[in-house]
């Protein structure tokens, strides 16, 4: 299975209503998927975090605060020799500041209250599945690789 590295959030305002959300990782691929020449898709969310989070079993306080549209992935190395089980993946967003805006109010002080973000990556197997990953394909996607990026903080 394919397995995702180094995942990286950065949310940048450009300008009083939006920021530019970019999520950047790296995916490492089996020989039996890199040779077989595997399509996946992409899938990323920014989470608003209400810690404790549990992507297995969520807390039920975190929210989905944007979705970045689906996308197709592959190797763009595959097949080539020597091989490269490696590469780059980098997605940006525009999204409204009062869309990451996942803690609404204001502190005592009367400070907005802070607000805390990080991006969910998901990569589901859609084509050239090698055979030890492949076996009776579900109803849903068959998830290749899943990683939850660092954990931005701002008052948006």
């Amino acid at each position: 299975m394919a397995a995702i590295q180094n995942p990286l959030l950065t949310i940048e305002e450009i300008s009083d209503f939006v920021a530019r959300v970019t999520v950047r990782y790296t995916v490492f691929q089996h020989p039996l998927e890199y040779w077989a020449n595997t399509i996946y898709t992409e899938e990323i969310s920014l989470i608003g975090d209400d810690p404790p989070f549990n992507p297995a079993a969520p807390s039920g306080t975190d929210i989905t605060v944007a979705v970045f549209p689906p996308y197709s992935v592959r190797n763009p190395h595959s097949p080539g020799v020597p091989p490269i089980f490696t590469f780059e993946r980098q997605r940006v967003l525009h999204v409204a500041l009062n869309t990451l805006n996942e803690d609404p109010g204001f502190t005592g002080s009367g400070l907005p209250r802070l607000d805390e973000v990080f991006g969910l990556i998901k990569l589901y197997y859609a084509a050239n599945v090698p055979w030890p990953f492949s076996g009776p394909f579900p109803s849903s996607p068959t998830v290749a690789a899943t990683a939850q990026t660092n954990t931005v903080t701002g008052r948006w």
